[in-house]
């Protein structure tokens, strides 16, 4: 299920092993039911755009780029790392929130383009989009992901919830739920400990030995 957050924080495509490899069909994007909805458009937008790195056969260079240049701008990962260091974010100084913003980014970008050739013959439709009635600055995006059939025969959908704060009129994804797991919430268990043992350096210095390990 970590591998299962990890890769669908920037769209909702997510990084499964067995699936069978001779069903290599194009991704599919749908949003029929709330295309006007600005949250919404943001999710798909996003998928539209890896939907179509994927179906071009981009290499995961072209493809961390594209991240880079066209996805990032809509995630506010500095909300994201702050909520998963939940309250070891005040300890840090603002360089090391700098540094953690930095490597969770570069993080959860390159385990995101190693896991996208993953996903060809999965269809992602988004439902609905729900703006908070007590604050109208936040969103919830809603969408499934139907899962090709493995080599088993087996096919499987997944709940993916979105969620959205308007920044600066800008919606920006700050969390993603899979099956209502939350992806800041699984991060900050693991942050927790590292941090308890090791303190803020003890943390960068594993992101930073993630990031370099994707790199190679």
């Amino acid at each position: 299920m970590k591998k299962i957050i990890t890769a669908l924080i920037l769209s909702g495509i997510i990084s499964i092993n067995s699936y069978a490899d001779d069903l290599v069909t194009n991704l599919t994007i749908s949003a029929k039911n709330c295309e006007t909805m600005a949250p919404c458009m943001v999710i798909k937008n996003n998928g539209d755009l890896l939907s179509n790195a994927m179906n071009q056969n981009k290499n995961s260079q072209e493809t961390i780029k594209l991240i880079q240049d066209s996805i990032i701008p809509s995630i506010n990962f500095k909300i994201i790392t702050a909520t998963a260091l939940g309250s070891h974010w005040k300890e840090a100084s603002k360089e090391q929130q700098d540094q953690l913003t930095n490597l969770f980014e570069q993080l959860l970008v390159r385990t995101y383009a190693t896991a996208l050739s993953k996903f060809k013959g999965s269809s992602i439709d988004i439902s609905a989009a729900t703006i908070d009635p007590k604050n109208k600055n936040k969103a919830i995006v809603k969408s499934t992901i139907a899962l090709p059939a493995t080599s088993d025969g087996k096919t499987k959908t997944v709940a993916i919830d979105y969620n959205l704060a308007q920044i600066k009129d800008e919606w920006k994804i700050y969390d993603v739920k899979i099956e209502n797991i939350s992806l800041v919430i699984t991060y900050r268990s693991q942050f927790d400990d590292i941090v308890d043992k090791d303190g803020i350096d003890g943390l960068i210095s594993q992101l930073q030995k993630k990031v370099n390990t994707l790199k190679k």
